[in-house]
């Protein structure tokens, strides 16, 4: 669920997450890979909370894991990963040439026919994908065809391949034409929330009917199967409810409309527990805490699972040490030249943080808007801006490059554990590009500060640059 304070770029789902009954014992899984020009030393899996790493040698490798259940994994070689689905048992060779990943990437023996089919799906909707600006800016009218002939296309696509590959899991057959169902609504309910962002200010107004979402009606919310292992159902969920909330307004309003919607449109306790906790996370990561203590104690009352409970607890302990005027968590990075800047050094000045990454497609789309605000206020020198990398270590090179190509200019600093930096724990940071602003006595002002692209950051910038007046008396 995108937090409440800022709004998340949808992207069509690629891949559904798929599982059924544990089985009684795990059974092995292989993969024998052949690459092409390889781009890495590695080839990588990662299931559940797992992650397995094969060494490439000569263009092969092999890949020996266990499954009790089907499951989704995920393959990576280099930059770049696909998802492919797996049972108990299956035996599977692996075909890739990096140079056109997803064109490339296929599987062949007992197992590989779902696995080739979401591939091929994938490749599908990438059209899509690539026209989301112009499907999301369009009139609802437009935009309900695009979803119509979306869905239809992903229809047929699983009909015609299940066709022809009768040895396909049925169950698989059966949650992936719920998927494509769950995918179209979810993009419904989006709608609204995204339209702005894609069709600019100067857009006509949308105009939607009083009934607009009453495609929903028509969908059960209260699947706990769906809710469990259909990743599709649950995003789905996830955004109907998010929707209400956005109508209540902004902050603890919109906390609350959200409490509200989930009370009186689910009648399960777990499928509710499980909205409201992302939703309770979401908000505390990204939101002043300060009145959703409330909120908190309702969740523990209703959650009968004591790790969201603990979760949900340890969050808001986090949040409670970044309400604004709080003392800043500290931390002490190296700059381009191998110099340690503590953040303490700041003090006397505010300090905005850019927390980003070279990877980071966002972040760098912000890059320009963040120069233009640097050169605005370049001069004046109480006011500084600093970037924190959270690339890996093995990626300080690229770092050093990007910096110096794009002429970053203000502190540039390159965290030391990539997502495991105190800057990421000590700010709950799950998302990048993520903004901070700390004020002069080396405290928070605003732990998820406006973006350089926002007018928001603009109207703040030129408060902190107005110079602060002492009556006399």
């Amino acid at each position: 669920m995108p937090p409440m304070k800022k709004l998340f770029i949808f992207c069509f789902p690629t891949f559904l997450f798929f599982a059924c009954q544990n089985t009684e014992t795990s059974k092995a899984v292989k993969i024998t890979g052949t690459i092409e020009n390889p781009v890495s030393k590695n080839a990588t899996i990662r299931y559940g909370d797992s992650t397995l790493i094969a060494e490439v040698v000569d263009g092969k490798f092999v890949l020996n894991f266990e499954l009790t259940q089907p499951e989704m994994v995920t393959f990576k070689h280099g930059p770049e990963s696909g998802g492919l689905y797996l049972e108990p048992g299956d035996n599977v060779t692996l075909f890739l040439n990096p140079a056109e990943f997803d064109e490339t990437l296929r599987l062949a023996g007992d197992g590989a026919e779902e696995s080739n089919y979401l591939l091929a799906k994938y490749l599908l909707n990438e059209k899509y994908n690539e026209k989301r600006k112009e499907t999301f800016s369009s009139t609802p009218a437009k935009f309900a065809a695009s979803m119509d002939k979306i869905k239809t296309e992903n229809n047929q696509h699983l009909e015609t391949y299940s066709s022809a590959n009768q040895n396909m899991n049925s169950d698989f057959i059966t949650n992936e034409k719920s998927s494509i169902l769950y995918t179209w609504a979810t993009s419904k309910i989006n709608y609204p929330a995204y339209y702005p962002y894609y069709a600019g200010d100067e857009a006509p107004e949308l105009e939607l009917e009083d009934d607009y979402l009453s495609f929903m009606d028509k969908i059960d919310l209260n699947d706990e199967t769906a809710f469990e292992n259909n990743r599709q159902y649950a995003q789905m969920t996830n955004a109907y409810i998010n929707s209400m909330g956005q109508k209540a307004g902004d902050g603890l309003d919109n906390l609350a409309g959200m409490f509200e919607a989930a009370s009186s449109k689910i009648k399960s306790d777990k499928i509710k527990s499980g909205i409201l906790s992302k939703t309770l996370t979401n908000f505390l990561n990204y939101n002043d805490a300060t009145g959703a203590e409330k909120y908190v104690e309702m969740f523990n009352k209703m959650s009968l699972d004591e790790k969201q409970k603990k979760s949900i607890g340890d969050t808001y302990a986090t949040a409670m040490k970044l309400l604004k005027g709080k003392p800043a968590p500290t931390f002490n990075y190296t700059n381009t030249k191998g110099k340690a800047v503590p953040l303490e050094a700041l003090k006397g000045k505010s300090v905005y943080v850019d927390v980003w990454a070279t990877w980071c497609g966002p972040c760098k789309r912000e890059i320009p808007h963040l120069k233009e605000l640097e050169a605005q206020y370049h001069e004046n020198e109480d006011i500084v801006f600093m970037s924190v990398s959270i690339d890996k270590m093995e990626d300080k090179e690229k770092w050093l490059k990007m910096v110096e190509e794009k002429e970053l200019s203000g502190i540039q600093l390159m965290a030391d554990n990539d997502w495991k930096s105190s800057i990421c724990t000590d700010y709950a940071i799950r998302g990048i590009p993520r903004f901070l602003l700390i004020d002069k006595d080396g405290n928070i002002m605003d732990k998820n500060a406006p973006r350089p692209s926002s007018k928001e950051i603009k109207e703040v910038m030129a408060d902190l640059a107005q110079p602060k007046i002492t009556s006399m008396k």
